[in-house]
This record gives structure tokens, C-alpha cells and sequence, in this order.
């Protein structure tokens, strides 16, 4: 059985490689923008308002004098002259003989003397912060690997750096992302090797933050469907393409002729001659089909390629082949796609708005290659040829996309033992059980409501699609009645305490966990006491961006994963969703069948599926997703057509809690393991001062920010979204003007749905260092569960353990 607070290994299995991201900028950096002092005397400045204000509030015989400005609403003292009363809505002390008792006069002018002596302090000290943090910035300006970070994330604002002088202003919103969070991707985001052995103490070694052992370009999504286009635009390479129907398409009628002799084996050459139609005619009829995704090629890199113009390259011909591709060089058995073609086409001169598609894509594989070794100017110049050799636009501003994709290696080898790795072991998967549960009770529940949509009857997946387009997923809201019913201002609510025991999913849960360890050191951890808080959660296995991960044995990690992964599916069929490339990110592609849908496997040997090919059943209460021709069930397991049929027809997602839109929630663990991190919802007028502050400079933001601390209770520190989905949430130190500034902006956009987040863990909770520089990282962890036996009963329910 265990003991009490374990979950066996049998039910849950934490594969034992991992990878860890790291920030690229040490916390030191985004603090750098702070003015300590004059933050502190802004939050005196505002205790001391407080206390006159209770004091106005308690005045005898107040009938009259109101404050005005911030302290508007407040009553006032009784009829006194006009300048006293200006006096008293200012919250300055009263001269000598001011009418009233003396013990709350003598009170009103000691507050307001110390109030006063603050606000001249605050003058004093704000003039000389700030001349500090805008040397700081400086710094940061010129930091090379700093512009290099910037212009391989945001080249819209390096070109505004460069036309002027760094200004924290616009300089802070990038220097916290950069030094408070581990990005997805980029160099200034590199990867690490862990290992979870239970056996050893946790321990790292590094090199230190500037050292990478690896760093690699790709190209954004969008180069590669520009050159796709211009390769079908290009009569010479065209001819010797091989074209095949996408799994599960039927031939259209407007083209059965031709599309019905694509096989995967002739040439378009061939099969235009077979058809008695002219190259011209074929060409059009082959692009049509493409643009319509009924057929891909040869030519056309699989979905799930890292480097698809590497990929073209590789098979794309020379310029001193001969013109005319002979016959058989194409292999008859196979996948066409896998292997390297002969040239098609001869070379040809050509201005550089007319280059043949081959020089394009050598040229644009050749920036890529020593992009990542380039100097930032190079580096913006590198991206606009990439654009033009494309041949796409490019939008302006905050709205650039970025055209070129990194991703990177570091040198940090971490090894999370002990009573760390017991916890990552036994008391993450405890607390994911809560969410496997709402994630299978979200299931079910949607599954019903697309059963109901359907009625009883056999329904093509394209008709099932379709009837469920306006559908909403039902979310599980376990969860979030016990966030309802917890004691109101609480701070935490332990769910172990309150939920009772979780109840397996039937369906294999595959999941991944971005952990990081609140503890200011490896040494330093407690096991069931120190912080593990849950960063994000990913509904598929993903060990990272680019698959396989760029660290040593990054491919034996994608092959464990794959075999742990084929062991938990036992008796459940999962079918892999291809969808087209996102944001120059590859889809995941694990063991089981492939549903083409817009994008191609690389697997030469894998069954592939399309839309056709599949159908719904449903009895009016259930929902089953199936194939033709077998009547094997299938549940989505990555992706999948439609929100709510996807979450309906696939395995148990794991998700986020969603929780009752209340103005503060209090953090929820499971133990020592953190679900979420406490949070505060600010309506517009809460957040208004702090708008009309923003362009009157550092003292008027500090002290709009003291204020609202000082109302709302709020951290020193904390994340700040426009609502609880924002992806790209900003980190806001109240010390910062620069970043109070950034945070009135978002206010300004986000409405009534400005949500605060702690940020947790916070500098002093980091334990990788480097010297006195403390770092943000992250464990990317993938937990496996098969699916819950009948009659097995709940999950164990970890103890809670007091807390020293």
C-alpha cells in the first residue's frame, strides 16, 4: 500500500529524465529598476494618509469639510474657516487655536506633521532613485547579450532602442520578461538535463548563465508556407514533384482525374502525361489541391520537423543538375518524403526577385546556420533578407512577428534527489490526482452534452464537427466550489484538508508539469514543507518546444517517453492530431495512429488517418469517436478539431483549476505542492488612480502604487494579467516607476478584469546562483497514470503535515 501521502508507482509514473529551463538574466537585473527608498517612503507616505483619514473620520461634530482628490468620499470636521477646512481635505496640520478638543487636535497635527515630513522626503529621495535606475538602464542598453536577447525576441523594440537613448520606460517591459521567467524558446531560455534519482542528494553543476553548449536557428512557420508556394510556382520543379491524397480524402470531382493517379509514386510529369493534360494544367490543378488540403508532396516538410528548410534543402536540387529528373530515380516503396531527391533543374541566372526556389531556400538555411553566432545589427539585417528571400510582409511594432525561432542547450546538469525527488515522486502526482478527476468529470460532462447535440445514430466526424461548433466544454467545478466555501480572507486553502480522496479517470491521463522549487537553496529543501509550485500544466507529454529536446541524449529521452507512454495506453488507442506548425513550434507526435489534419507525419511506417476516415457513434447519452472499416474506438490525445468535441471524443486533458471570479482567492495546495498562487481581481476603479498617474512622473506613480497596496493588502511583488488566461503575464516590482507604468497601461486596456498574481517563488526563494546572481528555473516533468480500474476505488490521500 505505502505510506500515508504516497501515491503507488503503479498508478502514477514520473518518467526519471527531465529537462530545466532556465531565465537568461539573473533577478538582479529586472531589480535594478527599483527605487528602494523612495518606494519605502511612498508606502509611509500612505500609512500616514490612512491614519489622518481615520482621524478626519472620527472628528467631533464633522458635518462640513469633505477631502477632495484621492481622499474623496472621506467626511470632514464642522463649519471652520475656509482655509482651515482646505487644511484638513489636504491632510495638513492645524495652526494654534484651531477650534476643537485638544487631545484629537494634538493627534491630527503630530500624523500630519510626521505626513508632511514624509511628502519633502519623498521629493528628496525619488530624485536620487531614479538617477540610479536610469544608470542602471544604461547598463542594460549596452549590455551586448542583453540587445541580443532583444533582437532575437522583440526586433520592433532594438529598432527603437537604437533611434534614441534607453529609456527605462520602455526598456522595462523586456527586461522582466527576460529576468523573471523561463521563455518557451530563445537562447536567452536554454535547456538542461535533470535526472529525478531518489537514491542521491540534489545537487547541479553550471558554467554559469552566458555559457551555452548549443544554440540553434529555425524558421518561423510562415517561411515555410511562402516557400511551399513558390515551389509550386516553379514549372521545373514542379514536374518532377510526387504528390499523394492526404489520408482519409476522397478525389474531388472538379479533379478525380488527376488526383485519383496521386499515389505517392508518380511524378507530376507522369501523371499529366498519363491525364493528356499539358504541365501547365497540372501545375494549377496541384497547387489548387495543396491550397485545399487534399494533396501534399514530397517537397512539403512533415509537420513535425524541427528544421523544415534544413529538410528542403537536403532534397531540394542543385544548381548544376541536370534539367530533367530520369525516370525510376523516385522510389516505387516507401515514403518519398524521407528520402533525398536528384536535381530537377538546371541552373539559371536570376536577379534576386527572381531566384529559383533551390537558391532560396540554400541562402535561407545558410543565414540560419550562423544566425545564432551573429551581432545584433547582423542579426536584424539576417531577419529582413529572411523576409524578403521568402517573400512575406512583416507587421510593425508591438504586432512583428518574429521570423526566426532559437533554441539552446545550457550547461546546467541538475539532479533532484532526496526528499525533493520523494516529493516530485509521490506528492506532485497526489495533487494531480484532484486534477486528473476534474479533468475526467470535465470530459464526461461535455461528452453528454455533444451526445445529447448528436441524438442517437452514426454521424461522420466533418457532421459531428460541425453540430457541435457553438458547444461549450463543461467544466468539472469541484474545485472551485470548495474555493467558494473557504473562510472568507483566507490566504491558503489547503484542497488535502477539504477534498476528500480523487477518483481515478477511465482513461489514461498523459500530462507534463512545469515545477519549480520555492527554496533559496537544493540543500535548504524540506520534503513535504518546502514550496513545489505548479508553473503550468500541458495536457500532452512535451519535454520541450523542439522535440527532440537540445541536450545531450535528447533523443534517447523522446524514445523513453515513447516507450512509457505506449505501456500506459495499454488498451486505449490514442490518435495523434498533425496539425500545421504553430508559431514555428512542431506539433507532438507520440506512438499510435496520425490524423493528418492540415499537417504530414514524418513517420514512413505510421497508419495515418484523416477526417474521413473517422465517425462519431453516439446512443444519445455517450459519445464514442471510431474508424471506419474497423470500428475501433479512438480518443484524441493531443489536439484535435473544435474545442468542445475535441475535449469530448479525447483522453482526460489536465488543465488548471478554474476558479469563481471573486476580488481575491487564496493560494490552493495540496500539501507542500502549490495548484495555484493566490490571486486579486481589480475592477476599473480600483486600478483608476493609478492611470491617471502614469504620466506624472516617478513620485506620483509610487505613490498611486503605496496607495493601492495599502487599500488592497497587495505583495511587494507580483504578476499582473489582463484576466486569468493572459499568457504573457507582466511582472511588476511596486518599487519600480518604470514598471508601475507599464502596469497602468495595462490596466487601462484590461478593464475590469486586471488580475494580480504572487509571484511565487519570488528572488529570494531561487536556489540556482551564480555567485550572488539568483536565477528563475523550471522542471519540466511528464507524469504518466494509466486509467483507473474498475472497482479500484479513490486515489490515497496524501497526509497534511504541519508546517515548522
Amino acid at each position: 500500500m505505502g505510506e500515508p501521502g504516497t501515491l503507488q508507482d503503479r498508478e502514477w509514473t514520473l518518467l526519471p529524465a527531465a529537462v530545466v529551463r532556465t531565465a537568461g538574466f539573473p533577478w538582479e537585473l529586472v531589480q535594478s529598476l527599483a527605487c528602494p527608498r523612495a518606494a519605502e517612503t511612498a508606502a509611509a507616505v500612505a500609512l500616514l494618509e490612512t491614519r489622518a483619514l481615520g482621524l478626519l473620520a472620527g472628528a467631533p461634530a464633522r458635518r462640513e469639510a469633505r477631502p477632495s482628490g484621492p481622499h474623496a468620499g472621506r467626511t470632514g470636521a464642522s463649519r471652520l474657516p475656509r482655509g482651515l477646512r482646505g487644511r484638513l481635505r489636504r491632510l495638513r496640520p492645524l495652526p494654534p487655536g484651531t477650534p476643537g478638543p485638544e487631545d484629537w487636535l494634538a493627534d491630527w497635527n503630530h500624523v500630519t506633521g510626521l505626513l508632511e515630513e514624509a511628502r519633502l522626503a519623498l521629493a528628496e529621495v525619488v530624485a536620487a532613485d531614479t538617477a540610479l535606475a536610469r544608470a542602471a538602464v544604461a547598463g542594460v542598453a549596452s549590455d551586448e547579450r542583453f540587445l541580443d536577447a532583444l533582437v532575437c525576441s522583440a526586433p520592433a523594440a532594438y529598432r527603437e532602442l537604437r533611434r534614441g537613448p534607453a529609456d527605462p520606460a520602455r526598456l522595462a517591459t523586456h527586461v522582466q520578461r527576460l529576468a523573471t521567467r523561463a521563455a518557451p524558446t530563445g537562447f536567452h531560455a536554454p535547456i538542461g538535463a535533470t535526472r529525478v534519482e531518489p537514491a542521491l542528494p540534489s545537487g547541479y553543476t553550471w558554467a554559469g548563465y552566458r555559457e551555452l553548449s548549443s544554440r540553434h536557428a529555425y524558421p518561423a512557420a510562415r517561411v515555410g508556407e511562402a516557400l511551399q508556394q513558390r515551389l509550386l510556382a516553379d514549372p521545373a520543379v514542379v514536374a518532377g514533384l510526387v504528390p499523394r491524397l492526404r489520408a482519409g480524402v476522397a478525389p474531388p470531382s472538379d479533379a478525380a482525374a488527376f488526383a485519383a493517379r496521386c499515389d505517392g509514386r508518380r511524378t507530376v510529369a507522369e501523371i499529366a502525361a498519363d491525364c493528356g493534360i499539358s504541365m501547365e494544367r497540372a501545375s494549377a490543378a496541384l497547387a489548387v489541391a495543396v491550397r485545399r488540403g487534399l494533396l501534399t508532396h514530397d517537397l512539403c516538410p512533415p509537420a513535425t520537423v524541427p528544421d523544415p528548410v534544413g529538410w528542403l534543402l537536403a532534397r531540394l536540387p542543385g544548381d548544376d543538375a541536370p534539367a530533367v529528373q530520369e525516370r525510376g530515380l523516385v522510389a516505387a516503396r516507401g515514403v518519398p518524403a524521407q528520402q533525398p531527391r536528384p536535381a530537377l533543374a538546371g541552373p539559371r541566372a536570376a536577379g534576386s526577385a527572381d531566384l529559383p526556389v533551390a537558391r532560396r531556400v540554400r541562402e535561407i538555411a545558410g543565414l540560419l546556420e550562423h544566425y545564432p553566432a551573429a551581432a545584433p545589427e547582423v542579426k536584424l539585417a539576417v531577419q529582413s533578407r529572411i523576409e524578403a528571400l521568402a517573400g512575406i510582409g512583416q507587421r510593425a511594432g508591438r504586432d512583428e512577428r518574429l521570423i526566426v525561432h532559437e533554441a539552446a542547450a545550457g550547461t546546467l546538469r541538475l539532479t533532484a534527489g532526496g526528499p525533493l525527488a520523494a516529493d516530485l515522486r509521490e506528492r506532485v502526482p497526489a495533487a494531480l490526482a484532484l486534477l486528473a478527476e476534474e479533468a475526467e468529470l470535465t470530459r464526461l460532462r461535455t461528452n453528454r452534452l455533444l451526445a445529447a447535440r448528436l441524438g442517437a445514430g452514426t454521424f461522420a466526424l466533418t457532421e459531428a464537427l460541425g453540430a457541435a461548433g457553438d458547444l461549450e466544454v463543461c467544466h468539472g467545478d469541484r474545485i472551485a466550489g470548495l474555493v467558494r466555501a473557504a473562510p472568507p480572507g483566507a490566504a491558503v486553502l489547503d484542497l488535502a484538508a477539504v477534498a476528500g480522496a480523487p477518483v481515478p479517470p477511465g482513461a489514461p491521463v498523459l500530462c507534463a508539469a512545469d515545477v519549480m522549487v520555492a527554496a533559496a537553496s537544493l540543500e535548504a529543501y524540506e520534503g513535504g514543507v518546502t514550496p513545489l509550485v505548479i508553473d503550468a500544466l500541458h495536457d500532452a507529454p512535451r519535454l520541450g518546444p523542439w522535440e527532440p529536446p537540445p541536450v545531450r541524449d535528447g533523443a534517447a529521452l523522446v524514445a523513453e517517453r515513447d516507450a512509457a507512454v505506449a505501456r500506459v495506453l495499454d488498451g486505449f488507442t490514442a490518435l495523434n492530431v498533425v496539425s500545421p506548425r504553430a508559431d514555428g513550434l512542431p506539433p507532438l507526435e507520440l506512438p499510435g495512429p496520425v490524423l493528418e489534419h492540415g499537417g504530414a507525419t514524418a513517420g514512413p511506417r505510421r497508419r495515418r488517418l484523416g477526417l474521413g476516415d473517422l465517425y462519431v457513434h453516439s446512443d444519445g447519452h455517450r459519445a464514442v469517436l471510431r474508424a471506419k472499416g474497423t470500428g475501433e474506438t479512438l480518443m484524441f490525445h493531443n489536439g484535435g478539431p473544435g474545442s468542445a468535441l475535441r475535449t469530448a471524443l479525447a483522453l482526460p486533458g489536465l488543465r488548471p483549476p478554474v476558479l469563481p471570479r471573486l476580488p481575491a482567492l487564496p493560494r490552493l495546495t495540496w500539501g507542500n505542492v502549490v495548484l495555484a498562487r493566490r490571486r486579486w481581481q481589480l475592477g476599473r476603479a480600483a486600478s483608476e488612480p493609478l492611470r491617471h498617474a502614469s504620466g506624472s512622473g516617478e513620485r506620483d506613480l509610487l505613490l498611486a502604487m503605496a496607495r493601492l497596496r495599502e487599500t488592497h493588502d497587495l505583495p511587494r511583488t507580483f504578476f499582473a494579467a489582463a484576466g486569468p488566461a493572459d499568457r504573457h503575464p507582466l511582472y511588476v516590482d511596486t518599487r519600480a516607476p518604470s514598471l508601475i507604468a507599464e502596469l497602468a497601461a495595462l490596466a487601462g486596456t484590461a478593464g475590469d478584469r486586471l488580475t494580480l498574481t504572487e509571484a511565487l517563488p519570488g528572488p529570494d526563494d531561487c536556489w540556482l546562483r551564480e555567485g550572488g546572481l539568483r536565477f528563475a528555473a523550471v522542471l519540466r516533468c511528464v507524469y504518466l497514470r494509466p486509467a483507473g480500474r474498475p472497482g479500484a476505488g479513490p486515489c490515497p490521500r496524501p497526509r497534511t503535515e504541519e508546517r515548522a
